[in-house]
C-alpha cells in the first residue's frame, strides 16, 4: 500500500506548519494557528481516505491492523522522543510544571489530551498536542466507518460523506459551549477532516467515471490562505466568537488548495523550501510550541520566539533524519505495506474469475433480430 509522495501536497503541509509557527512566534499572521491546523485536518482527511480507497479498490478490503501499524510507526517515534526529552528541559529551566508532567505526557501519548484539557487539566508545554489527539481519534474511528460505508452503502458513499461533512460543519459553526471545548474538542473539529474525506471520495468518483477536471493551479488558493490568515486581530474577546465560522472558511479554502495541489503543479507550492518544511512538519509542530512555552531564554517576545523556532527547526530535521525516517523503513520488515492473507486470497480469486471470463469470450446475444 505504498504510495508516491506528491511534492505539491508536501508543500501544502509545509504551508500549514509555517502558518502555525508564524502565529505562535508573534509575527503578524494572527489567524495562522487556526488556518494552519484546519489545513492539516483537511489534508489528513484527504490523504488517509485516498489511501483507504486505493487499498479497497486493489484488495477488496482494509487491513485495520496494518493501517494502524503504519500510523503508529509514523507518529510514535517522534512523539516518544519529545516526551523523553521534555523532563530534562523542564528541570534545567527550573520549571515547576515538572510535577504535573506525568499526566500531560500520558494524555499526549494516548491521544486524549484534548479531552483532558476540556476536563480542566492544563498540560503545560504539551497543550498544543490537542490537535494530534483529534487526528489520532480520527485514525482510530474512520477506517472502521469506511469499511462499513463501502460494504453496505458503496453506491451512495459520496452522498453520505458529503452529508456528514455538511452536518459537521453546521454543528461546528453554530454549537455553543465553553471556549476550550469549542476550540479543541473532537466533534467541533471533525468537519475539516470530513471535508478532506469528501474531497477524496469526489476525486475518486471523477477518476472512476473518466471525467476530466479543468487544470488547477495551487498558487491561487495558497496565496488566498496566507492573505486571510494575516487578517488583523482585535484581541481574544473580539476574535474568539469568530473562530468557528472562520474555521469553516479556512477549511473550504483548504479543500480548494488540497484539490489544486493533488491535481495540478506549482513551482512555488512544490518548491524545495515548502517541501522541506512539509517533510519536517510533524516534528516541528511537536517541538516549536514546546520550546516557546518553556522558560528557555526568559519571557515571551517575538525575537526570543523566533530564535527558539530556529532551534526547533534544527531539532526537527535531526528527528526526521535520525529517528522518523530510519524507523519508517521498518514498514518493509514488519510487512505493513504488504496485503494480508485475506486480501491476497481475494485478489487471486478476482484474477482467476477474470481469466475465466476471458476464456469464455463474449456471450451470444439473446435479443431478437
Amino acid at each position: 500500500m505504498q504510495h508516491t509522495r506528491s511534492r505539491d501536497l508536501d508543500g501544502v503541509r509545509g504551508l500549514a506548519i509555517l502558518l502555525v509557527v508564524a502565529a505562535h512566534s508573534g509575527l503578524p499572521v494572527r489567524w495562522g494557528g487556526l488556518s494552519g491546523v484546519t489545513l492539516f485536518f483537511v489534508l489528513s482527511g484527504y490523504l488517509i481516505t485516498s489511501l483507504l480507497l486505493r487499498e479497497w479498490d486493489r484488495w477488496g478490503s482494509i487491513s485495520l491492523w496494518r493501517f494502524w501499524g503504519r500510523r503508529a510507526l509514523r507518529l510514535l517515534p517522534a512523539l516518544l522522543l519529545l516526551l523523553l526529552l521534555v523532563p530534562p528541559l523542564l528541570l534545567a529551566t527550573g520549571d515547576g510544571r515538572i510535577t504535573d508532567y506525568p499526566v500531560a505526557a500520558l494524555a499526549s501519548l494516548f491521544y486524549v489530551g484534548n479531552w483532558v484539557r476540556i476536563a480542566g487539566t492544563d498540560l503545560g508545554v504539551l497543550n498544543h498536542l490537542w490537535s494530534l489527539s483529534v487526528e489520532e481519534q480520527f485514525y482510530v474511528v474512520w477506517p472502521a466507518v469506511f469499511i462499513a460505508l463501502m460494504t453496505w452503502l458503496r453506491s451512495r458513499a459520496l452522498a453520505v460523506v458529503l452529508a456528514l461533512a455538511a452536518v459537521a460543519t453546521f454543528y461546528s459553526v453554530w454549537t455553543q459551549g465553553t471556549e476550550v471545548r469549542l476550540d479543541i474538542s473532537t466533534e467541533t473539529n471533525a468537519f475539516a477532516l470530513l471535508l478532506g474525506v469528501a474531497l477524496a471520495f469526489g476525486l475518486a468518483a471523477v477518476s472512476r467515471h473518466g471525467w476530466e477536471l479543468p487544470p488547477a493551479n495551487p498558487v491561487v488558493p495558497f496565496v488566498v490562505m496566507v492573505a486571510v490568515s494575516a487578517f488583523p486581530g482585535h484581541g481574544l474577546e473580539v476574535d474568539h466568537p469568530l473562530f468557528r465560522p472562520l474555521g469553516a472558511v479556512y477549511a473550504f479554502i483548504g479543500v480548494w488548495l488540497v484539490h489544486a495541489a493533488a491535481t495540478g503543479r506549482s513551482r512555488i507550492v512544490g518548491s524545495r523550501v515548502m517541501v522541506f518544511f512539509g517533510t519536517i512538519s510533524y516534528a516541528l509542530y511537536l517541538w516549536h510550541q514546546t520550546l516557546i512555552n518553556s522558560r528557555l531564554l526568559g519571557e515571551h517576545s517575538t525575537p526570543r520566539n523566533l530564535l527558539l523556532i530556529a532551534v526547533a527547526i534544527v531539532v526537527s530535521w535531526l528527528s526526521w533524519v535520525l529517528v522518523e525516517r530510519p524507523v519508517g523503513r521498518l514498514r518493509g520488515r514488519l510487512r505493513l505495506d504488504r496485503p494480508s492473507a485475506r486480501q491476497q486470497a481475494h485478489a487471486a480469486s478476482r484474477d482467476a474469475d477474470a481469466v475465466d471470463r476471458e476464456k469464455e469470450g463474449p456471450r451470444p446475444s439473446t435479443s431478437n433480430v
